[in-house]
């Protein structure tokens, strides 16, 4: 990292997790997508500006970002038949952001949703969260769904969810700009429900 950092501001991974409120795991996935920044010592160690990570933690307490919950301290919130399956769907227009949170919800089915309306609020949650299933849009500001993608399969989480990707893009010309090995479910706008109720519901299922 070409900049000068004064040796009290490096923060670990362990002590950027601890102030988070996040396991190291979830700090790893940030780091990778650019969320909070890092750099690595000669040695391999991952390393962090203490201030950034401070100002992090400060946003997420202000509520500009999703809510801390509690029982994050060891990372991966395995998913039980008594609990509601976790659902994000991540997608930039207010009005289609709003119409999926209403539509999922008159399902009435044992779901847990997360909305986020950009790349950067999106894997924050899912890095509370760790949704069964991801509903994205690819064109995104900030960070972008490819982004958000290549970040998650880096990071091992993706292969952990099943991923749904709804873009006015034709499906082939998606999945040839995907990372290598990622298998999604390509959908056309306007938003298909039945389709995605159907997806939903075999995972449920299963």
């Amino acid at each position: 990292m070409a900049m000068t950092i004064r040796q009290d501001d490096i923060c670990t991974s362990r002590k950027a997790a601890e102030l988070l409120g996040v396991s190291a795991r979830t700090v790893q996935l940030w780091a990778d997508a650019g969320v909070v920044a890092s750099w690595k010592t000669p040695g391999g160690h991952r390393r962090f500006s203490l201030s950034d990570v401070r100002k992090l933690a400060q946003e997420l307490m202000a509520g500009r970002g999703p809510v801390l919950p509690s029982s994050d301290q060891n990372g991966i919130q395995e998913q039980n038949e008594n609990r509601p399956m976790p659902v994000l769907v991540v997608e930039d227009e207010a009005t289609l952001l709003r119409l999926y949170e209403l539509t999922l919800k008159s399902w009435q089915l044992p779901l847990d949703l997360h909305l986020a309306d950009n790349g950067y609020s999106g894997l924050l949650t899912i890095g509370q969260v760790e949704p069964r299933l991801l509903i994205l849009d690819l064109n995104l500001p900030n960070i972008d769904g490819f982004q958000m993608i290549s970040a998650l399969k880096q990071s091992g989480v993706l292969q952990r969810m099943e991923l749904m990707v709804i873009s006015a893009l034709e499906p082939e010309e998606v999945l040839t700009s995907m990372p290598v090995g990622v298998e999604c479910q390509v959908l056309p706008k306007p938003v298909p429900f039945d389709l995605i109720r159907e997806r939903v519901e075999q995972l449920l299922a299963s």
